[in-house]
């Protein structure tokens, strides 16, 4: 789980209410495998905090199935490289057949049909407590992160993007077309810091005005939606694609964004900022949070700074967080 640490601005100086609690991760087997069990579990261990949402995702390597059985199926694609999906360099890939086409309703997210057992399973619980029953979080793979893992590199990915945008486009306007408010979509990407890891600081502005369209157009999907955007290093294995230095990608990427999204009149989503990554310690240099200073005012930050294995340097990244974003921690 994550703490929630807003950024400060003028309504919110005042406010002393605790914040909720944004679960991030995945539980184990059999935990995971029955919506009703897991967020059941989730509102048993919650205690008196409340939750931005409840999880609806069941299976914590949905991507490896969906990789390994449902793209090995589709008839324009033929297979590249197989793999365990047991590492980075141990994931299938495939390209698109000599003469054909990939058609966006080939893609098979079924973010619908997983959110409809979600709603039911939420539906047979009893809700205890003050105030409406919880929304229901749905997680929405970035279709820039899809094109990557089923193409095998950023490269590759960008021909057959605009086909994956298009299948992530219709899934989100068809679950809010179902259950509207009742929702918290989550839009979940890697790939924007990996893609920022992987390319020269010379090219990033071209990198950013790309990147930042890209996931604008997903969220302009459902403007009036709440979104969290759940930025992170992959966590294969629990193992990081990469382990970072400094905040300076997320921070110009989240810039950015803003701009765009401001173009658009759609609101900039609450962000799930990646600090800890893998198992290690989230770091304690604050040189590592400066980048935070001049992260657009207003941008509602959850601050991913939770490793249960570190307490200690949890807290101190939290305080060094809320400190360089000029929040109460």
């Amino acid at each position: 789980m994550t703490a929630h640490a807003p950024t400060k601005t003028a309504d919110r100086k005042h406010d002393h209410h605790p914040l909720p609690v944004h679960l991030v991760g995945s539980l184990p087997r059999p935990l995971c495998e029955d919506p009703a069990t897991a967020m059941e579990w989730f509102l048993r261990h919650r205690g008196t905090a409340a939750l931005t949402a409840l999880p609806s995702d069941r299976d914590p390597r949905w991507i490896v199935d969906w990789l390994t059985h449902h793209m090995s199926t589709v008839p324009s694609l033929e297979q590249v490289r197989g793999g365990e999906s047991r590492g980075y360099d141990d994931m299938p890939y495939y390209r698109v057949r000599p003469g054909q086409r990939l058609c966006s309703e080939e893609i098979g997210l079924s973010r619908v049909e997983q959110a409809e057992a979600a709603f039911a399973a939420l539906d047979r619980l009893r809700i205890t407590g003050n105030g409406d029953a919880p929304r229901v979080q749905v997680g929405i793979p970035n279709a820039l992160d899809l094109a990557v893992f089923a193409f095998g590199s950023i490269d590759a990915a960008r021909e057959w993007l605009p086909t994956m945008q298009t299948a992530v486009v219709h899934e989100v306007t068809e679950l809010v077309a179902r259950w509207g408010d009742r929702l918290q979509l989550q839009l979940e990407t890697p790939a924007v810091l990996v893609a920022y890891h992987l390319t020269p600081p010379q090219s990033w502005p071209a990198l950013t005005a790309d990147l930042s369209r890209q996931v604008a157009g997903v969220l302009a999907a459902a403007p009036r939606t709440r979104w969290v955007l759940h930025l992170c290093y992959g966590d294969l294995e629990h193992v990081p694609v990469f382990t970072p230095t400094d905040l300076k990608p997320a921070v110009r990427f989240l810039n950015a964004l803003a701009d765009v999204l401001a173009e658009r009149n759609t609101p900039m989503p609450t962000v799930h900022l990646p600090v800890a990554s893998g198992d290690d310690a989230p770091p304690t240099d604050p040189a590592f949070y400066d980048d935070l200073r001049h992260l657009r005012r207003g941008v509602e930050v959850i601050a991913g700074v939770v490793a249960e294995e570190h307490p200690e340097e949890t807290r101190e990244a939290l305080r060094l967080t809320a400190e360089a974003l000029g929040a109460p921690p």
